[in-house]
């Protein structure tokens, strides 16, 4: 019996930055999507959608969690735009990667767009009107897209949770920022890098804002974005960022929540390098799974029941998740937490829970084997048993000490079933 869960070593973020420099140190590792090695995520499959609102058909990569097949958990799902620019593709993914291995964020689908013509895909109406084809596609088209084309067909592909998030730069951020004033219930977070915003052709788009901070918002919104202060493209857009601020302080919603990352003497192409993290990490800072394991763990300062139950209502009113992306894990060490205090009555439909969602998990079965023995439900603890034992990775060190084990208590519960039908 042993409890599975994220912990963030000392100096984690040091060494998630390390490793990031060495990404770019090392461009040729990571120059596509589908050769970029991931930790905690599959590699990326490429799929194509002949689109109904816009003329022209859609690339984008779909990224897994690793244990996607292995469980029936649900996931967020992040979008990222500009999918072709490998740098910012790559910088973005690799932080995703990171704060996911460590617990900072949970496991998410992550959908990475393909753009044909930044211009069209990402310029509100308002602003390229007088652009050729501009009346076939733009921003507010592009957007109707994503929301009754795309967002439909990956919830139906995959195991998806309401909570969507997504990142832009540049005009990838100001097409975020129109696409709130569209439907504000679509993405629930967003992080716009840089927003090409310009205070006089984007008046109508301060406008819009306003008016939708306003009204009420259907879901708790998380809105995090970065400025700095150095090139033409970042002096254009800095008093846009700066007007954002103000406007947002001036109509405080109670259900969106934001963030201004100010960089001082950084240019645009840059800002995603210093802001990604700070980003990820205020989109998620209540979610924060490693830091709610160690007070579950370590300092044993609460019940686990009434601690796993005030989480879940908290989880679900932050970010919508009825059942939290790492539910297996969660509903497991719950269960060996109670196990382990010899409270077995309560711990079995936390360790059914989990081996529901992660049949396969031999550790799982094991446990489950454990707490049902202890109450005396010798049938079942065989079957669990004898399922654990099928499911032990041949390659451990410790795979033949494991497999002689099971086959020992197996036995012996088989014995002592044996014995109570006599």
């Amino acid at each position: 019996m042993g409890h599975n869960f994220y912990y963030t070593a000392p100096h984690a973020r040091m060494r998630i930055f390390r490793f990031f420099f060495l990404a770019l140190l090392l461009p040729t590792c990571f120059s596509n999507a589908s050769s970029q090695e991931l930790m905690a995520y599959t590699v990326p499959e490429m799929q194509e959608m002949p689109p109904k609102l816009i003329p022209t058909s859609r690339k984008y990569w779909v990224s897994l969690p690793k244990d996607y097949d292995r469980t029936a958990n649900r996931y967020p799902v992040l979008f990222l735009f500009d999918g072709d620019q490998d740098h910012l593709k790559n910088l973005i993914l690799f932080d995703i990667d990171q704060l996911t291995r460590f617990g900072e964020m949970p496991p998410c689908i992550i959908v990475v767009m393909m753009q044909r013509n930044r211009t069209l895909d990402f310029g509100p109406l308002y602003a390229i009107g007088e652009l050729p084809n501009s009346d076939k596609v733009n921003g507010d088209k592009f957007f109707q897209f994503i929301k009754e084309e795309l967002v439909p067909t990956l919830d139906k592909k995959y195991r998806t949770q309401d909570f969507k998030m997504a990142v832009g730069h540049s005009l990838g951020g100001l097409f975020l920022l129109n696409g709130f004033t569209k439907d504000p219930s679509l993405f629930n977070g967003i992080v716009a890098l840089s927003p090409a915003l310009e205070l006089d052709r984007d008046s109508t788009l301060f406008a819009n804002v306003q008016s939708t901070l306003k009204g009420t918002l259907k879901k708790q919104t998380f809105f995090c974005w970065a400025s700095g202060t150095e090139g033409v493209n970042e002096k254009a857009f800095r008093a846009g960022s700066q007007e954002l601020l103000k406007t947002f302080k001036s109509y405080p919603n109670p259900s969106f929540d934001y963030k201004f990352i100010d960089l001082p003497g950084q240019s645009h192409n840059l800002t995603p390098i210093y802001s990604m993290l700070g980003a990820l990490n205020f989109l998620f800072r209540k979610w924060n799974l490693s830091g709610w394991y160690r007070e579950l763990f370590a300092d044993k300062v609460n019940d686990p029941i009434k601690y796993y139950q005030n989480r879940r209502t908290e989880m679900e009113s932050l970010y919508g998740f009825r059942e939290d992306p790492t539910e297996d894990r969660i509903q497991h060490n719950i269960g060996s937490e109670l196990l382990s205090s010899g409270k077995y009555q309560l711990a079995l439909p936390y360790l059914s829970r989990a081996v529901g969602l992660r049949p396969n998990d031999s550790g799982f079965n094991a446990d489950l084997s454990a707490v049902q023995e202890k109450l005396g439900k010798y049938s079942e603890a065989v079957n669990a048993l004898k399922k654990a034992a099928d499911n032990l990775d041949v390659g451990a060190e410790d795979f033949r000490e494991r497999s002689e084990k099971y086959k020992s208590d197996i036995s012996r519960l088989q014995s002592l079933i044996a014995t109570s039908v006599h």
